[in-house]
């Protein structure tokens, strides 16, 4: 692995090529996930507070423009993500709507 590319390459290349990006993308994740999941209007549950749709619903719906298009909508449709895992991206936009339309009204989906 990297151990014989440095023998073979040097460190330096193998830091720049492979580690390098390997860590802008780790960060990148890092920062993206926490933004979902980190907004003075998403509640924070104690555990005898805490349950499943408590949870769900403890995201927002974060639109990242451009980068909406490279990721899915992952951003823009993460409440109905979280609600249902198991949904393919292509159906998201779809059930982000009628996820609003049903829980704003109630005060649930603010975002």
């Amino acid at each position: 692995g990297l151990y014989f590319a440095a023998q073979e390459y040097g460190a330096l290349p193998v830091t720049l090529w492979y580690m390098g990006p390997l860590v802008w993308n780790q960060a990148w994740l890092v920062l993206y996930t926490w933004l979902q999941h980190n907004d003075p209007s998403v509640p924070q549950y104690g555990p005898d507070e805490w349950t499943w749709v408590k949870g769900a619903l403890s995201t927002i719906d974060r639109p990242y423009g451009i980068f909406d298009f490279f990721h899915h909508k992952i951003g823009s449709t993460h409440v109905a993500h979280h609600l249902f895992h198991e949904m393919p991206f292509y159906k998201a936009d779809v059930a982000t709507a009628a996820i609003k339309a049903y829980l704003e009204p109630k005060g649930l989906y603010n975002y």
